[in-house]
């Protein structure tokens, strides 16, 4: 309900009082005088007057207060009188005052814009704003309604002008009937009844129907006159309520339940044709000289419970499914009143991708799907709920063997689901939590086991988990500070990438690295794949490119100064970054920051970012080619390892991941398909890298097998930015006899080296 509408619900209940009260033998200003105060709290006003003007023959117009309230605190006016003042000798507001009064104008306005005599007499009065309305007896102005307000900036609503006009009409008519002995005008009572917007009903002491007006009929589809005199009860209170009904007016009558004046209570009413709705009901009684009458105010509210219901079922359950949700789920099971025996989270990580792919219109008949076999399997008091986009939760009631359950439930996730003529299979990552304890804490215990199960298969929740997630988010929130500090916790390392005919250092791979104060070196397997789950690996990226830039700067500064050859940088990118549509735009600045050109920089990316978006991959690589940027791809074998997307994209480098290297001398098999990417790659004009050279017999292959350049502990492990400015730039190899094959393989590859990129 709207304030407006409050308002004016309870200015009709006071004027209601004060019509009855004019009914009976009550003298009209003793009611007025009853009716003030309860205006006054409903409005918040500080002062009530009621004055009446006479004049005097020779003598001019005079005021006298008849009624006042006021505030505590403020003098009463009542019988102050205003002495007679002749239209010449009065002020000009005060005879513009007059005048308007005499038509009808209400007057309005603050003491403080007052001069003269009616300034001092508010000021006097402790008037701060003020709404005055004349009161019109017979078309001749009688006197005027008087309200007052301390807040000087009080805006005078629509409802409470014209509940002041009505009341100033009320007066006029008592004051006619003060006059001729007559009773409350019919028509006028009439006319407020049919203006009201709500159903309003008055019965007697015996519960029969005395007044029904028009909102009333529209309401309960009777006439008028169909109703008189009928029980309420028997007319609009459904049969299944009349019995209640009855009782309930009986014990009002005996003096036992007088709280229900004045209150706003729901209940159900019905129709003529005996159709239920609910309404509002506020209810006040009427006393007069012989009788009591109890008017009823009524409102359909039929909107607001359909919008409630509504919300209540959005806010409680999963409208694909019809599956409780989350607060759903932990509302039932509070109201069970018992803590529940544990919890089973399954987590569907395919379904963000086929949401992604196919539409959420195609999802929701898979999991109402699923969600009906996993019922159809489920213990009769276990409770199934939607909990996610991408998963589902079982709370269990029964102290049985929870992890037999999950097995059960994996092998129902593992099963195919079809959907439009298409089959699907669903990877599940389920969490089980035991209880007993509280169904939130339950529940975030599985979850946090189904977020650490990577097998596929389920696992059950144990503190150690909890101590992880916890460690987790401490390194998320320190990695959060650091990143977005730029602090110097975050820096590369730099591993020599060599040449493998010359011994010759071509270049380094920047690889980040973080050093907390607190928590001491984060190893790069923790805090990078925890950078892209928390989409922070853009920023990362930016920040070790950024300075991995400019340690090329200064140590080609050196060697440009000496003469001595040049050593590019090569700077891993990340998916996210390959991803970024201003990735060349932030590459060029750095550049250009640092004063480094692109051929001396060198941009890694693994086949997986490569092939996630394989047109937006080749477009993003030849802008990073018009920087004059030189490209590889990392880790190439562990992936798609499909040669066919190469001739589609600008690639100089292919770097032959470390995986290959162990076996490489003893298994001929190794030997052959690293031979035929080296082969591949050198047919499509790009240079190979041999990552991961840890053994003198792993670099004896490598070399033989015709790789460019190699990479690896055994020819420089990764080191601070002052270690690379100084390093030499010749390696020596691990023993004389691999140095002399290195030697000797120099003059055989001069003229195959034109076909290879520069490093």
């Amino acid at each position: 309900m709207s304030e407006d509408a409050g308002v004016s619900d309870r200015l009709l209940s006071v004027m209601s009082t004060f019509i009855a009260e004019l009914n009976g033998p009550l003298d009209w200003r003793r009611a007025l005088a009853g009716l003030m105060p309860r205006l006054a709290a409903e409005l918040e006003l500080s002062r009530v007057a009621l004055f009446e003007v006479h004049t005097s023959p020779g003598a001019g117009l005079g005021v006298t207060c008849r009624v006042d309230w006021a505030r505590v605190g403020l003098a009463s006016l009542a019988d102050n009188t205003h002495p007679p003042v002749r239209p010449v000798d009065a002020d000009a507001r005060q005879r513009d005052w007059a005048e308007r009064r005499t038509r009808g104008e209400v007057i309005e306005g603050r003491t403080e814009d007052l001069d003269g005599y009616l300034g001092a007499f508010f000021r006097a009065a402790g008037i701060v704003s003020f709404y005055t309305v004349p009161v019109m007896v017979e078309g001749r102005w009688w006197g005027h309604f008087c309200l007052s307000s301390d807040d000087r900036d009080r805006a005078w609503s629509k409802e409470e002008r014209t509940a002041f006009k009505a009341c100033a009409g009320l007066i006029a008519l008592a004051v006619e009937r003060s006059r001729a002995g007559r009773a409350l005008s019919e028509a006028t009572r009439l006319a407020m009844l049919s203006a009201a917007l709500d159903a309003i009903v008055t019965v007697d002491e015996a519960g029969q129907i005395v007044d029904f007006n028009p909102a009333a009929e529209a309401m309960f589809h009777y006439r008028r006159e169909q109703v008189i005199g009928r029980s309420l009860g028997e007319t609009i209170v459904p049969p299944s309520l009349r019995s209640a009904h009855l009782s309930g007016m009986t014990r009002y009558m005996s003096g036992a339940a007088p709280h229900i004046l004045g209150r706003r209570i729901e209940i159900q009413a019905c129709t003529s044709e005996g159709d239920v709705f609910p309404v509002e009901l506020a209810i006040t009684e009427i006393r007069t000289e012989h009788r009591r009458l109890f008017t009823a105010y009524l409102r359909d509210i039929s909107d607001r419970v359909r919008a409630n219901e509504a919300l209540e079922r959005l806010a409680y359950t999963d409208t694909v499914t019809e599956l409780p949700n989350r607060a759903g789920l932990v509302r039932l099971v509070d109201a069970e009143g018992r803590e529940p025996a544990g919890a089973l989270v399954m987590r569907l990580p395919d379904l963000a991708i086929l949401s992604a792919s196919l539409g959420e219109d195609f999802i929701g008949p898979l999991m109402v799907t699923l969600a009906n076999r996993l019922r159809a399997h489920l213990p009769a008091d276990a409770q199934l709920a939607r909990t996610g986009e991408c998963e589902l939760a079982l709370i269990l009631a029964d102290h049985g063997e929870p992890e037999a359950l999950g097995a059960e439930i994996e092998a129902l996730l593992h099963a195919p689901l079809e959907s439009e003529g298409r089959r699907f299979y669903l990877r599940a990552e389920i969490g089980i939590a035991t209880g007993p304890g509280r169904v939130e804490q339950i529940l975030r215990n599985a979850e946090m086991a189904s977020r650490a199960n990577r097998s596929g298969r389920w696992r059950v929740f144990d503190e150690s988990l909890r101590a992880d997630h916890q460690h987790r988010l401490t390194l998320e929130n320190a990695l959060r500070e650091a990143v977005t500090n730029r602090s110097d916790e975050l820096y590369p390392v730099f591993q020599p990438m060599v040449d493998s005919r010359t011994g010759k250092v071509a270049g380094f791979e920047a690889l980040a690295r973080w050093e907390h104060p607190r928590i001491g070196p984060v190893p790069p397997a923790d805090f990078i794949p925890l950078a892209e789950a928390v989409g922070l690996m853009d920023r990362l990226g930016d920040l070790i490119m950024d300075r991995a830039v400019k340690a090329c700067a200064r140590w080609n500064a050196g060697r440009r100064a000496s003469g001595a050859p040049l050593r590019y940088v090569s700077v891993n990118l990340a998916a996210p970054q390959l991803a970024a549509p201003d990735l060349a735009t932030r590459i060029a600045a750095i550049l250009a920051r640092h004063g480094v050109r692109g051929e001396e920089v060198r941009l890694e990316l693994t086949e997986s970012a490569l092939l996630a978006q394989p047109a937006a991959a080749a477009n993003v690589l030849q802008q990073l080619k018009a920087l004059g940027c030189s490209t590889a791809i990392d880790d190439f074998g562990t992936g798609y390892s499909s040669f066919s997307y190469l001739q589609h994209l600008p690639v100089d480098v292919l770097k032959i991941d470390r995986s290959f290297m162990p076996d490489l001398a003893q298994e001929p098999r190794a030997r052959k398909i690293v031979a035929v990417m080296v082969d591949l790659a050198h047919a499509l004009g790009m240079s190979v890298v041999a990552e991961g050279i840890e053994l003198p017999e792993t670099l004896r292959e490598v070399e033989a097998i015709g790789c460019d350049f190699v990479q690896g502990f055994l020819t420089g492990r990764p080191m601070r930015f002052e270690d690379a400015l100084v390093h030499p730039d010749g390696i020596t190899w691990p023993s004389s006899q691999l140095r002399n094959d290195a030697a000797g393989k120099v003059a055989s590859a001069v003229a195959a080296d034109t076909r290879r990129s520069a490093p």
